[in-house]
């Protein structure tokens, strides 16, 4: 197995579980954008989803050099410093919940560790990824990680614009709309 499947296996790992995480524990079941408390973390969430796509694209949709290819890692480490502002937050925001269960803190975890791994193992695998002054380009990559990327995109874009939307006060708990604390 090659250094780019293996990001692949881990970008596979990290988009499922990331589902899970995302869509059922921190929007359906705790329903994070609908409280105050919770409201920042879930913007964290939501800048997080935005830009996962731009990352889909940037490293395994097409393959990307020069300076091109340093804005989406650029992106990739503003995503990593988003999450540790996330890691932050999570203690005072999930107060209401009782915290964090040992189960969603074993998978915060496990999606670290596989996120932070596949940007690695990617890197590791392209030898002149750090020649960000060479000549940019843009290809359209017809390999196994661009099916992969184009079928995980649309996805990823549904996501992004659902925490987007779900920002708006609209979705805010009616009590906490309306009261003038």
């Amino acid at each position: 197995m090659t250094l780019v499947n293996l990001s692949l296996v881990f970008l596979i790992l990290f988009s499922g579980l990331a589902f899970i995480d995302g869509i059922y524990l921190h929007l359906w079941k705790y329903k994070l954008y609908k409280y105050k408390e919770t409201i920042f973390e879930h913007k964290l969430h939501t800048i997080r989803a935005v830009f996962f796509p731009f990352q889909l694209v940037g490293l395994f949709l097409l393959g990307i050099e020069g300076w091109l290819f340093g804005l989406v890692l650029f992106l990739a480490m503003v995503d990593l410093f988003v999450q540790i502002l996330d890691m932050w937050e999570e203690k005072g925001a999930r107060a209401r919940f009782g915290g964090l269960s040992s189960a969603e803190y074993i998978l915060h975890v496990t999606l670290t560790s596989l996120h932070s791994s596949m940007l690695l193992v990617y890197l590791i695998s392209k030898p002149n990824a750090s020649n960000f002054l060479g000549k940019t380009q843009i290809v359209y990559s017809q390999s196994w990680h661009s099916i992969v990327a184009s079928n995980l995109l649309p996805g990823a874009i549904l996501v992004a614009l659902l925490h987007l939307i779900l920002c708006h006060p609209y979705f805010r708990d009616q009590e906490e709309k309306y009261s003038y604390n």
